[in-house]
């Protein structure tokens, strides 16, 4: 009953991330833009991955530019911009290890980053990382559980609210995906 329960769930998860990416092609798509305090939807998006941090020892550290801080976007699809960020974060970060999430602005723009101590992405995958179905699978990655589609959702979402999607990683120590808004 579990494996089909996790396979169920891995096959939710796949259909619902292929469904996102259809929707973000398809043209004229509209975005639910509104003003809305961006550091409270990350510290709930980090709440829903307490169980799974807890498991793997992984503590989540928040420096987060004052308060609040307000974007105008479309939060449900900035909500899965950083559901994905976090949950590659912690899936490719080793136990016992400290995920950081920070937002700040500087010169009219305003910075969220993910950084992690994981695995990183080896040199030659860096360009393509942002590609639809695109996986890193050397020995190292091919164990964890993904469509290599969330990333490439990243990528989609930020670019439809003019933002752009800044990626640092080196293999063995970890990644840094930061998404820029215009403000």
């Amino acid at each position: 009953i579990t494996i089909v329960l996790n396979e169920t769930e891995r096959l939710t998860k796949l259909t619902n991330s292929l469904l996102t990416l259809n929707n973000l092609n398809t043209k004229g798509m509209l975005l639910d833009k509104t003003d809305f305090d961006i550091n409270q939807v990350i510290r709930n998006t980090a709440s829903t991955f307490e169980g799974t941090c807890h498991n793997k020892s992984i503590a989540i550290e928040m420096i987060l530019t004052g308060n609040e801080m307000y974007v105008h976007a479309d939060m449900g699809k900035i909500q899965q911009v950083l559901y994905n960020l976090m949950d590659n974060a912690i899936k490719f970060s080793h136990h016992d290890s400290v995920i950081h999430i920070e937002t700040s602005e500087k010169k009219n723009k305003l910075f969220v980053s993910v950084k992690d101590t994981g695995i990183g992405i080896p040199k030659e995958d860096l360009d393509r990382i942002f590609e639809r179905f695109y996986r890193v699978d050397k020995s190292h990655s091919n164990q964890k559980k993904g469509s290599g589609l969330g990333l490439s959702i990243v990528k989609h979402v930020a670019e439809l609210h003019g933002a752009t999607v800044e990626l640092e990683s080196t293999e063995h120590i970890g990644t840094t995906i930061r998404v820029v808004f215009p403000q």
